[in-house]
């Protein structure tokens, strides 16, 4: 087998096109000319067949390695062997817990956080009163939201234009939140994220009416309609199931100290 840069989107997508589109959202969402620009796709090549990617997207504050494999781990091992030389000394990833155990020392990974994907499969709406669209001149408000109640949150505010954003008010102060992280109605991909309520109103049934409100908006432009969630966030997952997210693939996402 070989690596090689992949400079031809249509050749992942060739890829990716059979596979589970919500374990491969952000993916596809790179695939789009937009991102795709921004994005070294690293392949494993048996002859002229790619067996496996990764995406490093260099338009972050720390590069993204999005390295999750859900089919053949074998292949992902010996992919991330092989561009761990050309991977940047420090960079966040979403990556197999056996891959990562396998290429890299334990001592060089912080802030480990095992995920689960959820796709929007069977939606089922709910009663979503009070809730409102929120664009960009509501910028500041989000802001300071996230800043309380989901610190180090990475909000892309080209994304926040795009009015795909929901919220909450009481008296004047956002106290609930909903975003995307990637958008692309080409390849019919959207990930939910920010899903934040104020500290002082949690428990309270607001998280599950702002993600209601992006899925009934979203559902119109996009087809897959997936998000992120940690594993032990059972009231979440529970959440989102009401809605009608189903679960997917797990993942490990951390920091890597890459001491080659």
């Amino acid at each position: 087998m070989e690596m090689r840069i992949v400079h031809d989107s249509s050749i992942v997508y060739e890829f990716l096109k059979n596979k589970t589109r919500y374990n491969y959202v952000y993916q596809f969402n790179n695939l789009s000319q937009k991102e795709w620009q921004n994005v070294i796709c690293f392949g494993l090549f048996d002859d002229s067949e790619l067996k496996e990617i990764a995406m490093l997207n260099t338009n972050c504050g720390i590069p993204v390695l999005l390295a999750a494999s859900f089919e053949n781990q074998k292949n992902s091992i010996e992919l991330i062997k092989r561009i761990k030389q050309f991977l940047p000394a420090k960079f966040y990833t979403h990556i197999n817990r056996e891959v990562l155990d396998e290429v890299f020392s334990q001592n060089n990974i912080s802030e480990l956080e095992e995920y689960m994907n959820m796709g929007l499969s069977d939606y089922n709406p709910i009663e979503s009163k009070g809730v409102v669209r929120l664009g960009f001149k509501e910028l500041n408000d989000i802001k300071e939201l996230i800043s309380v109640s989901y610190p180090g949150a990475w909000l892309d505010d080209e994304l926040v234009k795009l009015n795909e954003n929901f919220g909450v008010y009481d008296d004047g102060k956002l106290i609930s939140f909903a975003g995307i992280h990637a958008y692309s109605e080409e390849y019919e991909v959207a990930a939910v994220a920010h899903v934040t309520t104020h500290p002082d109103y949690r428990k309270r049934g607001y998280g599950v009416k702002v993600v209601d409100a992006l899925s009934n908006s979203l559902k119109n432009k996009i087809k897959f309609i997936g998000l992120n969630v940690k594993v032990d966030n059972f009231p979440a997952i529970n959440c989102y199931k009401k809605l009608g997210f189903k679960e997917y693939g797990k993942f490990v996402a951390c920091e890597v100290e890459n001491n080659i």
